[in-house]
C-alpha cells in the first residue's frame, strides 16, 4: 500500500506542475461542505466543513468487521455444521484542522495539521476513546473544482488501556 500511496502523491504533484491553466479550485472557497470516503484506519465515510479560509472541521464514521472471512473464528457444532462468528466495530472521529498551501497552480496542494478525538465502539463489547493529531496532504483540482484527494497519518493515544498507535488513510471528498 505504501507504493500505491507514494505513486498517487507523485502523480498528483506531476499533474499540478504540468497541467494547463484553468479556473481556481472551489474547494474551501465557493464550496464549503465535502463528503466522501476514506480507506485505511478507519475505513468509512468522511466529511469536511470549512469554517474559515484556513480552518476546517473534519469528521469520519468508520467501520471494521472482524470474523466471517479471513481471520474468522470458526468451529464445528455437535451435528457437524460449521459456525463462524465475528465482530462489527464502529468509530466516530472529529478533528479541527489548520490548513496551509504548498503549491498553487492548475491544482492546489495543501498540508494540514489538527487536533481531535475518536470514539471506537466495539460491537457489544465496550468502547475506547483516543486523542488524535492528524497530519496530511490535500490535493484540490481546478477541473473538476469540487474534488479533493487526501492522505493523512494520525498519531492517536488511546485511554483505556493506554495505547499509542499511528492510524491513517487515503480518501476522496466531493464538495457541494
Amino acid at each position: 500500500m505504501k507504493h500505491t500511496v507514494l505513486t498517487a502523491m507523485v502523480a498528483g504533484l506531476l499533474l499540478a506542475a504540468t497541467a494547463g491553466s484553468a479556473q481556481a479550485t472551489e474547494v474551501g472557497y465557493g464550496r464549503k461542505l465535502g463528503l466522501g470516503f476514506v480507506l485505511g484506519d478507519p475505513t468509512g465515510l468522511s466529511g469536511k466543513y470549512w469554517v474559515g479560509a484556513t480552518n476546517a472541521i473534519d469528521a469520519g464514521l468508520g467501520f471494521t468487521r472482524y470474523g466471517s472471512g479471513f481471520g474468522a473464528s470458526c468451529y464445528y457444532d455437535d451435528v457437524g455444521r460449521r459456525r463462524c462468528y465475528g465482530y462489527f466495530d464502529t468509530s466516530i472521529n472529529v478533528d479541527y484542522l489548520w490548513q496551509s498551501n504548498i503549491v498553487r497552480g492548475p491544482a492546489q496542494l495543501d498540508w494540514y495539521i489538527g487536533a481531535g478525538g475518536r470514539v471506537l465502539i466495539f460491537g457489544g463489547r465496550g468502547f475506547d476513546i483516543a486523542a488524535r493529531a492528524p497530519i496530511g496532504l490535500a490535493l484540490m483540482f481546478n477541473n473538476p473544482g469540487f474534488l479533493e484527494v487526501f492522505f493523512e497519518l494520525v498519531p492517536a493515544l488511546y485511554l483505556a488501556p493506554p495505547d499509542f498507535t499511528i492510524e491513517g488513510g487515503l480518501g476522496v471528498r466531493f464538495y457541494f
